[in-house]
C-alpha cells in the first residue's frame, strides 16, 4: 500500500467531507463542508479520475459536519450539513445536476443545547425516508426529525441517560438489522444507541464502556463475518468493538493509544473485504490506519490537521481512496494506493 497524495482548494477551514454522485453522471463527487466561511465545496469528478469541476455554495453558519443522503422525493443526492454554536442544520436541494439551493424549511431547528456538533442521517423507523439526529449535551438526549414526503417533522428528544458528545454514528451494530443511532456518552465513558420502536424512537439496551471519554462513534465490519463492528474514537485513544453472536464483550477487542484521536471511518482499503479504520489526529499530518482486521497498525501522511474524514472509490480505477479534510491548509487530500496492496 504505497501511497500518493493529490490536493484540492476548498473554502476556509474544511471541517468534514462527504462523497456521492451528486449530478447523476455515474461518477463520484465530493463535498467539504467549511467551518470557517460558512459554505460547501463541491468537487465534481471527471472521467480521469480527478476531482476538476468545482461550486460552492452557502451552507450556514460554521459548518462543521456532512451527510450527504436522498432526503425528498425526487430522489436526487442531497446534502445535510450540522450548523455548529447554533441548534440547526441546514439542508441542500439536489436539482438533479449537482446544483445546490436551500430545501424548503432550511434551516431546520433542532433543539439541541447548547448547539450540535454533528448529524446522521439513517431511515431510522423503516418508513423509506431518511431521517436525521443530532447531539443535545446539555438535555442528555438525541434530537430526532424524522423524514417524509412533506420534508421533516419537527425534531423529537430521546433521553440518553448520558451526555452525548460530541459526533454520534449510525449503524446496525452486532446481529441486529435495522440501523440504529450510535451515540458517544461523553458524561459516562459509555455508548449507547437509539434505536426505533413502536412508539417512536428509544433507548436501546446496547452499553459499552469505554476506557477514557468517547467523541465519535462509527459502525463497520471489521473482521469480514457480516457483523456490524463499532470503532470508538477515545480521548488519545481507538477503541473497536467485534460483534459476535451473543453481541458485544465487556471490553474493546483492540484498543490503539493515539493523542488527539478526533475522527474515525471505516472502509476497506486493503481490498481484503473487510473494513479497515482511518484515525485523523488533530494535531499532526499522519492518519492512523488499522487493517487487516484492524491487528495491523500503519501510519500514513496526509497533510497538518486532517480531521475530516472519507473513503470511497473517486478516481474511478476501482480502489477505494483515503479523503482527508487538512483544517489548517484550506484544502482536500486524496490518498490513493497502489495496486499492489
Amino acid at each position: 500500500m504505497t501511497p500518493t497524495v493529490a490536493f484540492y482548494p476548498t473554502g476556509a477551514r474544511p471541517r468534514a467531507v462527504a462523497v456521492a454522485d451528486f449530478d447523476g453522471d455515474g461518477r463520484m463527487d465530493v463535498a467539504v463542508a467549511n467551518g470557517g466561511d460558512g459554505t460547501v465545496t463541491l468537487r465534481f469528478g471527471a472521467a480521469d479520475g480527478a476531482l476538476a469541476r468545482a461550486a460552492s455554495v452557502a451552507a450556514g453558519r460554521e459548518p462543521a459536519d456532512i451527510r450527504a443522503a436522498r432526503l425528498d422525493a425526487d430522489r436526487d443526492v442531497d446534502i445535510v450539513v450540522a450548523n455548529h454554536e447554533t441548534s440547526y442544520v441546514t439542508v441542500l436541494a439536489n436539482d438533479g445536476h449537482g446544483g445546490f439551493s436551500p430545501a424548503p424549511g432550511s434551516p431546520l431547528e433542532t433543539g439541541a443545547q447548547p448547539h450540535v456538533h454533528g448529524v446522521v442521517v439513517t431511515d431510522l423507523d423503516g418508513d423509506g425516508w431518511n431521517d436525521l439526529a443530532v447531539e443535545s449535551a446539555d438535555t442528555r438526549e438525541i434530537r430526532v426529525l424524522r423524514g417524509g414526503p412533506d420534508g421533516f417533522a419537527a425534531a423529537i428528544g430521546v433521553a440518553v441517560g448520558t451526555m452525548p458528545y460530541s459526533r454520534i454514528g449510525a449503524s446496525a451494530p452486532g446481529t441486529r438489522e435495522v440501523p440504529a443511532i450510535l451515540v458517544p456518552g461523553h458524561g459516562d465513558r459509555t455508548v449507547r444507541a437509539v434505536e426505533h420502536s413502536a412508539g417512536g424512537p428509544r433507548l436501546a439496551s446496547l452499553t459499552l464502556r469505554t476506557t477514557s471519554q468517547p467523541w465519535m462513534v462509527a459502525g463497520g465490519d471489521v473482521n469480514g463475518d457480516r457483523r456490524n463492528d463499532v470503532a470508538v474514537v477515545e480521548t488519545d485513544a481507538v477503541s473497536v468493538w467485534i460483534a459476535s453472536e451473543r453481541g458485544f464483550d465487556a471490553s474493546p477487542t483492540i484498543r490503539v493509544p493515539l493523542r488527539g484521536a478526533t475522527e474515525v471511518v471505516l472502509g476497506d482499503l486493503d481490498g481484503d473485504g473487510r473494513d479497515d479504520v482511518a484515525v485523523a489526529p488533530w494535531d499532526g499530518e499522519s492518519i492512523t490506519l488499522l487493517l487487516e482486521g484492524a491487528m495491523t497498525t500503519r501510519t500514513v501522511r496526509a497533510c497538518e490537521r486532517p480531521v475530516g474524514l472519507a473513503i470511497a472509490d473517486v478516481t474511478g480505477d476501482g480502489r477505494p481512496e483515503l479523503l482527508a479534510t487538512c483544517l489548517t491548509t484550506d484544502r482536500l487530500a486524496v490518498v490513493s494506493f497502489d495496486a499492489g496492496r
